[in-house]
């Protein structure tokens, strides 16, 4: 008897829950970093508290779960507020009417968000909490994409369990059929060969002649327009000078004209490689100021906490913000255009400071109008030696890299995944095997 195989679908009911929970611990942390930087402080009331013992064979005062109400004034306007916590203290139960003053911190543009100050205040919570405040946003944080992502790919698997079977050979017919096996050129809808290097297409094509593309009519065994053997135990009459030729060379193909090589599976690989490095790369530059920054106020006596925290989160936000731009580079449309000028600058690294360097203009005019400019300094001057004015060019936005549509006189091909120089008689790269665009 055949096992099932586990549900790894998460169920929608779980699925809101833990996104609700994650959602509400990041509130809580955030808030409460947020009142201990920029809170205001009142004197609030008090008005209903209780303490429950969780360990019978603790203290006295430890090991509580606290629940206190309390309300207070701002701006003229009367606000309420209700927290639960881990605590050692052990306040008497208020009876009915009773109440007691404690000083209560809220946010002054929106006051709804409060706590009492021991909660917030950084010199009562101690380091432990500190740290956990900021480190368990950015936790949650990645467990929720973690579960979101994880639903999603639940969802496309059962979406692509529901696909009738034909549509799915279908799909893999149209894949192979549209670059070459042998050297990824791309084919021509129902082409039998490859234009670029000779291979065979569609060898067990049904109904059609490998050779010369002719129809056959049903059971026949050789082509009425050519005479090839159809059936591939049927020996096949083939010419001295055919069964002899030696396959095309590829060594002068695929010079002049834009590759489409761009579009092959492997390319594609490389490209979403890429963009998972990328967004790692990312996600390190915002987190080690975010993280780095406030435990250096805790170690430093001469650093003040909060002023570590805010330059921390500014960095973050900084590099936060250039690094979605960079990606957002990555998403833009590919664009062609003529390289129209060239030129450089001697610029001076500081206003105070005589040490100067060179600076390589490249301007491109885009079939759309606009002016693209490449600007390459110390030292790398790279696409400035390899374009010339009047070169036309082809900008693929997946690797940032630059495509020349004439290649014949060329002695050199740059890698467009990993910029690396190669001879213009390589078909792949020497550093990353990736295939160049030829």
């Amino acid at each position: 008897m055949a096992k099932n195989k586990p549900n790894k679908n998460i169920p929608l009911p779980i699925f809101i829950i833990i996104c609700a929970v994650l959602l509400f611990a990041i509130y809580t942390s955030v808030s409460t970093i947020a009142l201990a930087i920029w809170g205001d402080s009142v004197i609030g009331t008090v008005d209903g508290y209780h303490a429950r013992l969780d360990d019978t064979n603790a203290g006295s005062n430890r090991s509580r779960t606290v629940s206190k109400g309390y309300w207070f004034m701002a701006n003229g306007k009367e606000y309420r507020g209700y927290v639960i916590y881990q605590s050692d203290e052990a306040w008497p139960s208020l009876d009915e009417g009773e109440t007691r003053s404690e000083r209560i911190r809220y946010l002054s543009f929106f006051p709804y968000v409060s706590k009492p100050a021991m909660l917030c205040d950084f010199d009562e919570m101690g380091e432990a909490a500190i740290i956990y405040h900021i480190l368990a946003p950015i936790g949650c944080v990645l467990l929720l994409l973690l579960v979101i992502r994880t639903a999603r790919r639940g969802k496309k698997k059962k979406t692509a369990a529901k696909k009738p079977v034909a549509s799915q050979i279908i799909e893999q017919r149209s894949d192979t059929d549209m670059f070459c096996p042998n050297c990824g050129s791309k084919l021509s809808e129902g082409a039998s060969f490859c234009s670029g290097c000779g291979t065979k297409i569609q060898e067990n094509a049904p109904g059609v002649c490998t050779a010369c593309g002719a129809e056959l009519p049903e059971g026949a065994e050789f082509c009425i327009g050519c005479g090839a053997a159809v059936n591939l135990a049927t020996p096949e009459p083939m010419e001295p000078s055919q069964a002899t030729a030696p396959a095309p060379s590829q060594s002068g193909t695929g010079l002049v004209g834009f590759s489409d090589r761009y579009n092959s599976p492997e390319i594609l690989a490389a490209a979403q490689k890429n963009k998972k490095s990328s967004i790692g790369c990312m996600w390190i530059l915002v987190f080690v100021p975010l993280i780095g920054f406030p435990i250096a106020g805790l170690l430093m006596e001469d650093f003040p906490f909060g002023e570590s925290l805010i330059i921390g989160i500014g960095i973050a936000l900084v590099m936060l913000v250039v690094n979605l731009l960079a990606l957002r580079k990555t998403r833009q449309p590919m664009w062609e255009g003529v390289v129209v000028n060239k030129y450089s600058k001697v610029r001076q690294k500081h206003r105070d400071n005589p040490e100067t360097y060179t600076e390589f203009n490249t301007v491109i005019s885009t079939d759309a109008g606009k002016k693209k400019t490449i600007v390459e300094d110390g030292g790398r001057q790279n696409m400035y030696d390899y374009l010339s004015v009047g070169d036309r060019v082809r900008y693929h936005p997946r690797f940032g890299t630059y495509e020349k549509y004439d290649k014949s006189k060329d002695r050199i091909i740059y890698c467009n995944v990993c910029t690396m120089m190669n001879p213009i008689q390589n078909d792949r790269c020497k550093r990353c095997n990736n295939l160049l665009f030829k």
